[in-house]
């Protein structure tokens, strides 16, 4: 497999041979397997994810420091600092031999709260206080929805910068004009948090280009979509109905859908068979690859997946090296799919929310 990182520097942990890269434009030099805390619950289930103890999410992040994976990701939104918590009771005195990324940015009545500077500065204490440290690596806007003035949250996270408070700071969900605006106002990224794997390649479109022309590194979330390609699922009803709510499925699939369209559950599941005969045929399991697949792919730094077990973690650490003829093969096998979805990377609403 062909890694092309977009002028990011990589390496290899020797140890335990998990690839390492620096963020562009940084010193955070990150496993380019991150794990994802949305399920890091304290034993709260919510509509995606069921409950997880305490206990479980501490052998998750063993599991992971032990096979080389130092980056973790998390959010204010997720239970509401709780999955914040939770990482910094796991992490202990561990913190300092990790990277630790977050975002601020809340929901009130099921919209975006618009936060101000000093909103920010609330969110990133309370973020603090929350993982049990003095300072967050890497610090994002979650959406351009949760910006009230761009110019003065630029202005903001530069002044949490020069105290010490945060390392960097990057977005997350933004689209090409999103991004440009920020630029307008004197910002500069080095990362943008977004959804993308071979289910869903409405990035490829517009996102990258204008990532890549800024040099800005894709953190890619949801790189196994939700479990889909796990290969564990075959037909929509084997899926959890809060792993339902995209726009893969039916908007009649769940009651937790807001989408409000028919869905592609056929081309979905067929792509993934389509998939599946591939992997089979090389050996390679469906996640391996997928994994594999995104990593390859020009301008993105790592990918985010999240573990319910610590078997899951080290299933998603055994990356493959990936055949120029297999990587051709998942590309066509999921053009079909990506022209279905089309250019809206919106998995959730109907009209999207990146600008």
């Amino acid at each position: 497999m062909e890694f092309k990182p977009s002028a990011c520097e990589c390496e290899f942990d020797t140890k335990r041979r998990m690839e390492k890269i620096i963020l562009p434009g940084t010193v955070l030099n990150v496993s380019r397997i991150c794990i994802g805390c949305w399920q890091f619950n304290a034993g709260k289930f919510d509509e995606t994810w069921p409950a997880q103890t305490v206990e479980t999410s501490k052998a998750i992040v063993d599991k992971a420091l032990e096979l080389g994976v130092n980056f973790f990701d998390t959010a204010e939104v997720c239970g509401s600092h709780t999955a914040e918590n939770v990482l910094g009771k796991c992490l202990g005195n561990r913190r300092r031999d990790v990277v630790v990324s977050t975002t601020f940015g809340s929901y009130r009545d099921g919209k975006q709260v618009a936060y101000t500077a000093e909103d920010i500065d609330k969110a990133l204490t309370a973020s603090l206080r929350a993982l049990q440290t003095d300072y967050i690596d890497l610090y994002q806007i979650h959406w351009m929805g949760n910006v009230k003035n761009l110019a003065e949250t630029v202005e903001e996270l530069k002044r949490q910068q020069s105290r010490g408070r945060i390392r960097a700071y990057g977005v997350s969900n933004f689209g090409p004009t999103d991004i440009a605006d920020l630029y307008d106002v004197g910002g500069t990224v080095c990362t943008n948090q977004i959804p993308y794997n071979l289910l869903w390649r409405a990035i490829e479109y517009e996102i990258i280009p204008e990532c890549l022309k800024r040099n800005i590194g894709i953190l890619a979330y949801s790189p196994l979509q939700q479990g889909l390609l796990s290969g564990r699922f075959s037909k929509p009803e084997d899926v959890p109905e809060g792993r339902r709510r995209t726009r893969h499925f039916s908007k009649d699939s769940t009651t937790l859908s807001k989408h409000g369209q028919a869905g592609a559950e056929a081309e979905t599941f067929k792509t993934l068979e389509g998939m599946r005969d591939i992997c089979r045929d090389d050996n390679v399991s469906m996640a391996a690859a997928s994994l594999s697949w995104i990593l390859g792919k020009q301008g993105v730094s790592a990918a985010i997946v999240g573990a319910r077990t610590p078997e899951q973690v080290e299933e998603n650490c055994k990356l493959v090296k990936l055949s120029s003829d297999t990587v051709m093969k998942l590309d066509e096998c999921t053009e079909d799919l990506k022209g279905v979805i089309n250019s809206n990377p919106d998995m959730w609403a109907p009209v999207s929310r990146y600008h």
